[in-house]
Protein backbone atom coordinates (compact mmCIF):
# COMPACT_ATOMS: atom_id res chain seq x y z
CA UNK A 1 0.00 0.00 0.00
CA UNK A 2 1.11 3.64 -1.03
CA UNK A 3 2.60 5.73 1.58
CA UNK A 4 0.29 7.98 1.16
CA UNK A 5 -2.78 6.02 2.63
CA UNK A 6 -0.72 4.44 5.71
CA UNK A 7 -0.44 5.96 9.35
CA UNK A 8 -2.61 8.89 8.11
CA UNK A 9 -5.97 10.58 9.87
CA UNK A 10 -9.42 8.08 9.36
CA UNK A 11 -11.02 10.43 6.31
CA UNK A 12 -14.11 8.46 7.84
CA UNK A 13 -13.67 9.01 11.92
CA UNK A 14 -11.44 11.85 12.23
CA UNK A 15 -8.71 9.61 14.49
CA UNK A 16 -5.15 10.58 13.44
CA UNK A 17 -2.41 8.32 12.34
CA UNK A 18 -4.82 5.00 12.04
CA UNK A 19 -5.39 4.55 8.68
CA UNK A 20 -3.96 1.06 7.68
CA UNK A 21 -5.98 0.61 4.03
CA UNK A 22 -6.64 2.67 1.03
CA UNK A 23 -10.38 2.75 1.19
CA UNK A 24 -12.26 2.42 -2.56
CA UNK A 25 -15.23 5.27 -1.19
CA UNK A 26 -17.38 3.41 -3.67
CA UNK A 27 -16.61 -0.23 -3.07
CA UNK A 28 -15.33 -2.02 -6.37
CA UNK A 29 -17.96 -4.79 -6.38
CA UNK A 30 -20.38 -1.96 -7.19
CA UNK A 31 -18.35 -1.98 -10.08
CA UNK A 32 -18.14 -4.13 -13.37
CA UNK A 33 -14.48 -5.78 -13.86
CA UNK A 34 -13.74 -3.82 -16.80
CA UNK A 35 -15.04 -0.33 -14.07
CA UNK A 36 -12.88 -1.07 -10.79
CA UNK A 37 -9.89 0.70 -12.38
CA UNK A 38 -8.83 4.68 -11.09
CA UNK A 39 -11.90 4.54 -8.23
CA UNK A 40 -12.06 7.18 -5.94
CA UNK A 41 -9.62 5.89 -2.39
CA UNK A 42 -9.01 7.28 1.13
CA UNK A 43 -7.00 6.41 4.15
CA UNK A 44 -9.15 4.73 6.57
CA UNK A 45 -8.72 2.99 9.63
CA UNK A 46 -9.58 -0.64 10.03
CA UNK A 47 -12.64 -0.70 12.24
CA UNK A 48 -14.06 2.12 9.94
CA UNK A 49 -13.21 0.27 7.12
CA UNK A 50 -14.80 -2.48 8.52
CA UNK A 51 -18.25 -1.00 9.47
CA UNK A 52 -18.56 0.34 5.53
CA UNK A 53 -17.67 -2.94 4.78
CA UNK A 54 -20.27 -4.90 6.51
CA UNK A 55 -23.40 -1.54 5.11
CA UNK A 56 -21.89 -2.19 1.49
CA UNK A 57 -22.72 -5.89 1.66
CA UNK A 58 -26.39 -5.85 2.89
CA UNK A 59 -26.32 -2.73 -0.20
CA UNK A 60 -24.61 -5.11 -3.07
CA UNK A 61 -26.74 -8.18 -1.88
CA UNK A 62 -30.31 -6.19 -2.31
CA UNK A 63 -30.03 -3.06 -4.22
CA UNK A 64 -29.49 -4.01 -7.64
CA UNK A 65 -32.71 -6.19 -7.73
CA UNK A 66 -34.06 -3.09 -8.31
CA UNK A 67 -31.10 -1.22 -10.37
CA UNK A 68 -31.97 0.34 -13.43
CA UNK A 69 -28.08 0.57 -15.31
CA UNK A 70 -26.89 -1.53 -18.01
CA UNK A 71 -26.29 -5.13 -17.36
CA UNK A 72 -28.19 -5.25 -14.14
CA UNK A 73 -29.62 -8.56 -14.92
CA UNK A 74 -25.77 -10.04 -15.11
CA UNK A 75 -25.06 -8.25 -11.82
CA UNK A 76 -27.66 -9.54 -9.77
CA UNK A 77 -27.28 -13.50 -11.33
CA UNK A 78 -23.69 -13.61 -10.95
CA UNK A 79 -23.19 -11.33 -7.65
CA UNK A 80 -26.27 -11.30 -5.88
CA UNK A 81 -27.30 -14.16 -6.45
CA UNK A 82 -24.08 -15.86 -4.51
CA UNK A 83 -24.45 -13.17 -2.02
CA UNK A 84 -28.35 -14.81 -1.06
CA UNK A 85 -27.15 -18.12 -1.22
CA UNK A 86 -24.83 -17.52 1.78
CA UNK A 87 -27.35 -15.68 4.16
CA UNK A 88 -30.60 -17.73 5.02
CA UNK A 89 -32.08 -15.06 7.21
CA UNK A 90 -31.44 -12.00 4.37
CA UNK A 91 -33.25 -14.23 1.65
CA UNK A 92 -35.70 -15.63 4.07
CA UNK A 93 -36.63 -11.75 5.10
CA UNK A 94 -36.73 -10.39 1.34
CA UNK A 95 -38.80 -13.67 0.23
CA UNK A 96 -41.46 -12.59 3.30
CA UNK A 97 -41.38 -9.42 2.90
CA UNK A 98 -41.88 -9.02 -0.83
CA UNK A 99 -45.13 -7.70 -2.49
CA UNK A 100 -46.37 -7.61 -6.07
CA UNK A 101 -46.20 -3.90 -7.44
CA UNK A 102 -47.61 -2.49 -11.22
CA UNK A 103 -45.63 0.50 -12.54
CA UNK A 104 -46.02 2.20 -15.54
CA UNK A 105 -43.37 1.70 -18.10
CA UNK A 106 -43.75 4.39 -20.91
CA UNK A 107 -42.78 2.33 -23.58
CA UNK A 108 -44.62 -0.76 -22.70
CA UNK A 109 -47.45 0.64 -20.40
CA UNK A 110 -48.57 -1.21 -17.21
CA UNK A 111 -45.94 -3.86 -15.89
CA UNK A 112 -46.02 -6.38 -12.97
CA UNK A 113 -43.19 -6.61 -10.26
CA UNK A 114 -42.41 -6.14 -6.68
CA UNK A 115 -40.92 -4.49 -3.92
CA UNK A 116 -38.82 -5.57 -1.60
CA UNK A 117 -38.29 -4.88 1.95
CA UNK A 118 -34.97 -2.36 2.19
CA UNK A 119 -33.27 -1.18 5.17
CA UNK A 120 -32.80 2.58 4.36
CA UNK A 121 -31.19 3.30 7.52
CA UNK A 122 -28.10 1.18 6.27
CA UNK A 123 -28.18 2.81 2.63
CA UNK A 124 -27.76 6.42 4.73
CA UNK A 125 -25.14 5.20 7.20
CA UNK A 126 -23.46 4.16 3.72
CA UNK A 127 -24.07 7.26 2.41
CA UNK A 128 -22.33 8.98 4.63
CA UNK A 129 -19.38 7.42 4.27
CA UNK A 130 -19.33 7.72 0.97
CA UNK A 131 -19.75 11.97 0.87
CA UNK A 132 -16.55 11.85 3.64
CA UNK A 133 -14.57 10.12 1.25
CA UNK A 134 -15.74 12.12 -1.65
CA UNK A 135 -14.93 15.45 0.04
CA UNK A 136 -11.36 14.47 1.13
CA UNK A 137 -10.85 13.15 -2.47
CA UNK A 138 -12.29 16.22 -4.33
CA UNK A 139 -11.41 19.11 -2.23
CA UNK A 140 -8.75 17.33 0.90
CA UNK A 141 -11.41 18.33 3.31
CA UNK A 142 -11.77 16.26 6.50
CA UNK A 143 -15.19 16.66 7.23
CA UNK A 144 -14.93 14.07 10.73
CA UNK A 145 -15.18 14.57 13.74
CA UNK A 146 -15.90 18.04 13.89
CA UNK A 147 -18.95 17.81 11.26
CA UNK A 148 -22.08 15.80 11.54
CA UNK A 149 -23.32 14.14 8.67
CA UNK A 150 -27.02 13.45 7.84
CA UNK A 151 -28.80 12.06 4.88
CA UNK A 152 -32.89 11.55 3.91
CA UNK A 153 -34.22 10.59 0.76
CA UNK A 154 -36.75 13.64 0.33
CA UNK A 155 -39.77 13.85 -1.34
CA UNK A 156 -40.76 15.94 -4.42
CA UNK A 157 -41.00 19.44 -2.22
CA UNK A 158 -38.13 18.07 -0.71
CA UNK A 159 -35.58 17.81 -3.53
CA UNK A 160 -36.76 21.38 -5.06
CA UNK A 161 -35.75 22.61 -2.22
CA UNK A 162 -32.61 20.47 -2.12
CA UNK A 163 -31.72 21.97 -5.71
CA UNK A 164 -32.36 25.12 -4.48
CA UNK A 165 -30.16 25.05 -2.29
CA UNK A 166 -27.50 24.01 -4.79
CA UNK A 167 -28.05 26.42 -7.04
CA UNK A 168 -27.29 29.12 -4.01
CA UNK A 169 -24.15 31.39 -4.78
CA UNK A 170 -22.80 30.34 -1.59
CA UNK A 171 -22.36 26.97 -2.85
CA UNK A 172 -19.08 26.61 -4.53
CA UNK A 173 -16.54 23.66 -6.19
CA UNK A 174 -19.45 21.88 -7.86
CA UNK A 175 -19.03 18.10 -8.75
CA UNK A 176 -21.22 15.98 -10.78
CA UNK A 177 -19.87 12.34 -11.71
CA UNK A 178 -21.46 9.52 -12.96
CA UNK A 179 -19.50 5.94 -12.43
CA UNK A 180 -19.13 2.80 -13.85
CA UNK A 181 -21.92 3.59 -16.74
CA UNK A 182 -24.73 4.65 -14.17
CA UNK A 183 -24.13 2.33 -11.44
CA UNK A 184 -23.32 5.14 -9.01
CA UNK A 185 -24.11 8.91 -9.29
CA UNK A 186 -23.45 11.95 -7.02
CA UNK A 187 -23.40 15.35 -6.96
CA UNK A 188 -21.50 18.18 -4.23
CA UNK A 189 -20.81 21.24 -3.77
CA UNK A 190 -19.27 22.86 -0.62
CA UNK A 191 -19.80 26.40 1.43
CA UNK A 192 -17.75 29.65 -0.12
CA UNK A 193 -18.60 30.69 3.80
CA UNK A 194 -17.81 27.16 5.73
CA UNK A 195 -15.64 24.35 4.55
CA UNK A 196 -17.58 21.83 6.51
CA UNK A 197 -20.79 22.82 4.95
CA UNK A 198 -21.39 20.50 2.06
CA UNK A 199 -24.35 19.14 -0.28
CA UNK A 200 -24.25 15.68 -1.80
CA UNK A 201 -26.87 14.17 -4.01
CA UNK A 202 -26.22 10.22 -4.77
CA UNK A 203 -28.44 7.45 -7.05
CA UNK A 204 -27.11 3.77 -7.18
CA UNK A 205 -27.68 1.21 -9.44
CA UNK A 206 -29.15 3.14 -12.33
CA UNK A 207 -31.42 5.10 -9.98
CA UNK A 208 -32.81 2.43 -7.92
CA UNK A 209 -36.68 3.34 -6.45
CA UNK A 210 -36.64 4.20 -2.86
CA UNK A 211 -40.03 4.50 -1.03
CA UNK A 212 -38.63 5.75 2.16
CA UNK A 213 -39.11 9.08 1.98
CA UNK A 214 -40.93 11.78 4.53
CA UNK A 215 -43.72 12.20 2.47
CA UNK A 216 -46.43 8.68 1.94
CA UNK A 217 -46.49 6.96 -1.22
CA UNK A 218 -44.09 9.10 -2.65
CA UNK A 219 -40.97 7.39 -3.70
CA UNK A 220 -36.98 8.82 -5.12
CA UNK A 221 -34.21 7.66 -6.82
CA UNK A 222 -31.64 9.44 -4.73
CA UNK A 223 -30.52 9.75 -1.72
CA UNK A 224 -29.24 13.61 -0.39
CA UNK A 225 -26.66 14.07 2.46
CA UNK A 226 -25.53 17.12 3.88
CA UNK A 227 -22.27 17.85 6.07
CA UNK A 228 -22.40 20.71 9.32
CA UNK A 229 -20.91 21.84 12.16
CA UNK A 230 -22.25 19.40 14.75
CA UNK A 231 -23.00 22.50 16.79
CA UNK A 232 -24.83 24.34 13.68
CA UNK A 233 -27.55 21.73 13.40
CA UNK A 234 -31.15 23.19 14.84
CA UNK A 235 -32.24 21.74 17.48
CA UNK A 236 -34.86 18.89 17.80
CA UNK A 237 -36.88 21.68 19.59
CA UNK A 238 -36.48 24.29 16.85
CA UNK A 239 -37.61 21.92 14.12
Amino acid sequence: MSKKYRGKTCVYCGLEKTSSTADHVIARQFFGVADRGNQPKVPACEACNNAKSQLELYILSVMPMGGLQKGVGDMILNQVKPRLSKNDALRAALANGSRPRFFWNLETGWQEGMTLPFDGDKLAKLSTFIARGLAWYHWGLQLAPVADMRANMFSARGEEYWENAWNHPDFVDHIDAVLGSGVFQYRGARSRKSPLVSLWQMSYFGGATLGDTAQRGESARSIFVASQHRDNWPSAAAT
